[in-house]
């Protein structure tokens, strides 16, 4: 068999792993790198493929899907929750490339006609795509509709994390690991240096901060990824009681809708019901005016602070030392999110400046603690490893470590290399 890395070779974002085996090309996920100006894409690759199957959702999966459809068709093999919200961020991808002047990589035919063409699948389903080779999905625990994809080939067994995570969080019971065993393991290393904080003690600490800064009459504005993130930290704010207006504004709303509309995919969507009904839902520029008027919590996207309504409320409390930004999630080099954590300053959509309000991170991860992905090889006990989504520091000391200690044929790929694996 042969796995092309034509995205995510010792880098984070872009996912695009061409597997060929009996003849049969599959591509898993097809991603693009979000940057604070144009996207980075994955590199072309030559001929078709015969299928698409992705992972979930997040836009470094499957953001250039659509893009396929410009000059072929291929079938594309989702969960039902990422079909929705795959929908949801290819157009939203459109609607922030126009209004940064910039051309998209895919108009609205091309994200009707990967609709028109995607197939959706629950867990532990067996799926074929040729004659030859059929995969099933397994629960990843990272989002909603997440999955690892098991490809069955006459070569061997292969495995594709996609990004997963093995510890429950409050939306997922966390990857379920029944039948994992393969003979190749394709692996994220987003966190290969760092295992996270306990769930329960970050939620106590997140929770201290929020209300310490309610308590001096200042406000939390908290930047969320749509899918997942969002959910989880509502869920925290209103199970832990914290005691003032919480505003939710920006894409998350739809996804939340999207995550509802799929309940067997969250651990308790009636816990989930039960807290959206309890927050104010942003729809107007009135009512983004209305949460700045008495100290509360405001959850808008981006999580990065790349676009987004965030950027109205971090720009009109720029210079109030009681309030708070606070991120949960990762934050990539280089993006308006990491360089006001680092340097206090912001810079994206025009403006500039030199903010006064505190910014805080907390590990809300959804990734694989370093950890977990030991755990995950030693559970998936592959005689071959391909080490992919992480930056070239942990990929490379991943797969030495992984050759080292785990009795495994370990890789970490450069962008564009091609394996060939015997077994």
């Amino acid at each position: 068999m042969r796995i092309g890395v034509y995205g995510a070779g010792r880098e984070i974002g872009r996912s695009a792993i061409l597997v060929e085996a009996s003849k049969t090309r599959v591509l898993l996920d097809y991603g693009v790198k979000v940057t604070e100006t144009v996207p980075e894409f994955p590199l072309p690759f030559e001929g078709l493929v015969d299928g698409i199957v992705v992972s979930h959702a997040h836009l470094d999966h499957t953001g250039y899907v659509p893009h396929y459809f410009k000059a072929s068709e291929a079938n594309v093999f989702m969960t039902p929750p990422s079909k929705e919200l795959s929908l949801l961020l290819w157009k939203d991808m459109i609607k922030v490339a126009k209004k940064k002047g910039i051309e998209p990589p895919y108009v609205m035919d091309h994200i009707r006609e990967a609709e028109s063409f995607t197939t959706t699948y629950g867990y532990y389903e067996m799926v074929p795509i040729t004659p030859e080779v059929s995969f099933e999905f397994y629960d990843a625990g990272h989002i909603p509709g997440s999955a690892f994809v098991k490809l069955y080939t006459p070569e061997g067994k292969i495995l594709y994390t996609g990004d997963f995570k093995i510890e429950s969080t409050r939306l997922h019971n966390g990857a379920d690991l029944t039948g994992v065993e393969a003979d190749v393991l394709i692996m994220e290393s987003t966190y290969a240096d760092e295992d996270h904080p306990p769930r329960k003690l970050l939620e106590q600490r997140f929770v201290e901060s929020v209300k310490e800064t309610l308590d001096q009459g200042g406000f939390v504005v908290l930047p969320v990824f749509a899918v997942g993130r969002a959910q989880e930290i509502v869920d925290v704010l209103v199970s832990y009681g914290v005691d003032a207006p919480i505003w939710f504004d920006g894409m998350a709303r739809e996804a939340t809708k999207i995550i509802l509309r799929h309940p067997e995919y969250i651990t308790n969507p009636g816990r989930l019901k039960r807290i959206v009904r309890k927050i104010n839902w942003i729809r107007t520029s009135s009512d983004r005016k209305r949460a700045l008027e008495e100290p509360g919590v405001i959850v808008a996207t981006a999580g990065m602070m790349q676009g987004g309504p965030v950027i109205f409320y971090i720009t009109a409390l720029r210079n109030d030392p009681k309030s708070k930004v606070v991120f949960t999630g990762y934050l990539m080099e280089d993006t308006p999110g990491c360089r006001l954590l680092e340097e206090g300053v912001f810079e994206a959509d025009g403006y500039e400046f030199k903010a006064q309000l505190k910014v805080e991170r907390y590990d809300f991860s959804a990734h694989a603690g370093r950890s977990e992905l030991f755990e995950i090889v030693r559970r998936v006990n592959p005689s071959h490893v391909v080490v992919v989504h992480g930056d070239e520091e942990n990929a490379v000391r991943l797969a030495e470590e992984l050759n080292e200690e785990e009795g495994v044929r370990a890789f970490a790929p450069k962008l564009g290399e091609k394996l060939d694996i015997t077994l």
